[in-house]
């Protein structure tokens, strides 16, 4: 067995006992999303009217491309793993980097999209926001929090792909390379996977 063949095998083998930690923040982090896009739909019930009027507010061009981008994202740094397995840490580096314009581009339209809201007043504190309905307000409270946490999540996901195109420049260890590799790679998909309960909830239901 080749010396990367022997990496991804021991990665597997050790995944939940190496990574334990991780697991852990996902399960209460995934609890934290839940809690919030549950309260947010089943408040949608109680002001159909509002939250519909909320929704209509919304970018929701750009939603649909953060998710192409997201999903798109996902794709190419799983690549850059199956690129280590395949003893190419060039193209690894390259399916990292894209990975991290992807990540921009999609934290660019998050942020087009927060200040179209601004612009418009549905902001905690300003005139159009206060004199707005229960339902309305409660829509973009919980709206600008859901987001907010995600984007942080995101700028975390962000500095973990910095990290990996410096540590490429780096004479290190293709083990300790693979294990940065593959902790991303699970995060990055963890983000994809909130996402994916994201976007309907907020733009579509």
């Amino acid at each position: 067995m080749s010396s990367n063949e022997q990496i991804v095998s021991e990665d597997y083998q050790n995944l939940f006992r190496v990574n334990k930690g991780m697991w852990i923040f996902i399960f209460i982090d995934f609890l934290l999303f839940a809690g919030l896009l549950a309260y947010h739909f089943l408040s949608g019930g109680d002001f159909q009217n509002e939250f519909a009027f909320g929704k209509s507010q919304l970018l929701f061009s750009f939603g649909v491309l953060n998710t192409i981008v997201l999903f798109t994202s996902g794709l190419t740094i799983g690549l850059s793993k199956v690129a280590v397995f395949n003893k190419n840490d060039f193209l690894s580096t390259i399916f990292i980097f894209i990975t991290f314009i992807f990540a921009m581009l999609f934290f660019a339209n998050r942020a087009i999209d927060c200040s179209y809201l601004f612009d418009k007043g549905f902001l905690l504190g300003t005139e159009t926001f206060i004199s707005s309905s229960k339902g309305v307000a409660l829509f973009f409270t919980t709206y600008f929090i859901i987001n907010f946490i995600f984007t942080l999540h995101l700028l975390i996901g962000i500095i973990l792909l910095i990290m990996l195109l410096i540590d490429s420049m780096k004479d290190l260890e293709p083990k300790d390379k693979f294990a940065k590799l593959n902790f991303t790679v699970i995060y990055w998909n963890y983000l994809t996977i909130i996402w994916v309960f994201i976007f309907p909830i907020l733009f579509l239901i």
